[in-house]
């Protein structure tokens, strides 16, 4: 093979690596507004709501299954959740269970003086979508709660 044929095949690689790269982030763009507009902007685990404007809010949309992981944007695989509450449930602090009721982590320690500390909300549900359809995917929350979370 000859030096500019195999730059060609490296720089072709390399195209299609940004291009893949380049659509997964437009894509999981796509996927957290989705996600966030059909909670209403509203954490599913507390409610807080606070918007400045249709772009500005404090909610994320946040995946079940993490995306680098499993490349799945499906709305089903996403739930809102404030800044707080998305790092909690990355980090396993809090988990969902079958019937959409908030789990605490046993290995939670937290100080609220001024805020509803995370163990209040205890066997609560957590805000879902008007739509059914849009509704957190069982199947990822069982995997959260055997892969993440921190029983």
């Amino acid at each position: 093979m000859k030096a500019t044929e195999k730059n060609d095949k490296y720089n072709n690689r390399d195209n299609e690596r940004r291009f893949n790269i380049k659509n997964l982030v437009v894509r999981n763009a796509f996927f957290r507004k989705a996600v966030v507009h059909i909670y209403d902007y509203r954490c599913a685990f507390c409610r807080l709501k606070v918007t400045n404007s249709l772009t500005q809010n404090i909610v994320d949309g946040s995946h079940i299954k993490p995306l680098a992981k499993f490349f799945d944007s499906r709305i089903d695989n996403g739930i809102s959740f404030c800044k707080n509450h998305h790092w909690a449930f990355d980090h396993g602090l809090f988990s969902i269970d079958d019937d959409y009721k908030i789990i605490i982590s046993s290995d939670l320690q937290e100080e609220s003086p001024y805020a509803r500390p995370m163990i209040a909300f205890n066997d609560e549900m957590i805000l879902l979508p008007s739509y059914e359809k849009y509704f957190p995917r069982i199947e990822a929350i069982q995997w959260h709660r055997k892969n993440v979370f921190r029983s």
